[in-house]
């Protein structure tokens, strides 16, 4: 470590940590996150179409 390391001519500019509107936005990030998740989980059922019976009637047991 160099000696005077801790005197300089310059002022250093300190950071004044995260601003405010990146904050709310990665809150509102997270939250459509939270959003569109319960929407897919909801509709998870819905809209649907599931194949003919005609076409799914396999046996499941006895020869093939």
């Amino acid at each position: 470590m160099a000696i005077g390391a801790d005197v300089s001519q310059y002022e250093i500019p300190r950071s004044r940590g995260v601003p405010p509107v990146v904050r709310l936005l990665f809150l509102a990030g997270i939250a459509l996150i939270f959003f569109v998740s319960a929407v897919t989980i909801i509709f998870s059922g819905e809209f649907h179409v599931w194949p003919a019976s005609e076409v799914v009637k396999v046996p499941v047991a006895g020869h093939f």
